[in-house]
């Protein structure tokens, strides 16, 4: 009895481009959804000078890869204690955010970092699984100390 499937042969026209979702603001540059997931695989370019912060997510985790530069990564539970997580292209660390957890960032120097982040939800841009906490309201001192 004889295979009679046929399986088709890849083609270099079965390639395609893929074009993220680009979202920018006075914050950082970002590229949503880099490549096919069930989640999101995004790039971040930050600012320096500027606190990305505070947000947590109901559903979504976060998994952050710092690619260029340093990020003061600030981590708080709903009992206000803090965690600080330095993330830089020189540890190539990855940082598990689960839901639940405050998290932002800060760029530590004067060039931007490029973070490389995977996130379990697809984002939705009309209705994101994420609610907001001014860095003021939160009441963390985001300064670095001098020693």
């Amino acid at each position: 009895m004889s295979d009679t499937t046929t399986t088709k042969k890849p083609s270099v026209h079965d390639c395609e481009l893929i074009v993220p979702r680009l979202a920018d603001d006075d914050r950082a540059r970002r590229a949503c959804d880099c490549f096919p997931t069930p989640g999101d695989i995004n790039v971040t370019w930050a600012y320096p000078g500027r606190i990305v912060a505070w947000h947590r997510h109901q559903r979504q985790t976060d998994n952050w890869l710092v690619v260029k530069g340093n990020l003061k990564v600030g981590l708080m539970d709903d009992d206000r204690n803090v965690r600080w997580v330095y993330l830089s292209e020189h540890d190539r660390r990855t940082l598990r955010i689960p839901p639940g957890v405050w998290h932002g960032f800060m760029v530590l120097g004067n060039e931007e970092a490029i973070l490389v982040y995977y996130i379990t939800e697809k984002y939705n841009l009309e209705k994101p699984d994420e609610e907001r906490l001014t860095v003021d309201a939160a009441g963390v001192d985001w300064s670095v100390p001098v020693k």
